[in-house]
């Protein structure tokens, strides 16, 4: 009998020392299903791009939009930042960054708007 090269041929008493590990795969099927995990896991990357929203909208297009805008004055806020932190901080500073780019690309930004004028002059509810 011929078998492919990746085969190999276990007694079944023996099936226990090379089965196992898996446990979500082995534990959960029924619980949460791949469609499950990776709606998890999109939610997970929104809520860190959320949370680090602001920081990025101050700081990217706040000095990109700002009415003292230098070239390369981006580059040096996002330095400034990231200055003061170690490697490991730095580096969850850039997922988050890259996270919230993430969520503005993939939904609406919702506006929030206040203080708003009327027509009339009169300040909108």
């Amino acid at each position: 009998m011929t078998f492919p090269a990746n085969y190999a041929v276990i007694a079944e008493d023996e099936l226990t020392y090379v089965t196992g590990g898996g446990v979500i795969e082995n534990v959960l099927p029924a619980v949460m299903t791949a469609d499950n995990w990776k709606t998890f896991s999109t939610n997970v990357v929104k809520i860190v791009g959320n949370t680090f929203m602001k920081g990025f909208v101050n700081t990217v297009l706040g000095t990109a939009f700002g009415t003292n805008y230098v070239f390369g004055d981006i580059s040096n806020n996002i330095g400034t930042t990231l200055s003061g932190m170690n490697f490991l901080n730095g580096a969850m500073q850039v997922v988050g960054g890259l996270a919230a780019i993430y969520t503005l690309g993939t939904g609406d930004a919702k506006v929030k708007q206040s203080d708003v004028i009327g027509v009339d002059g009169e300040k909108v509810a």
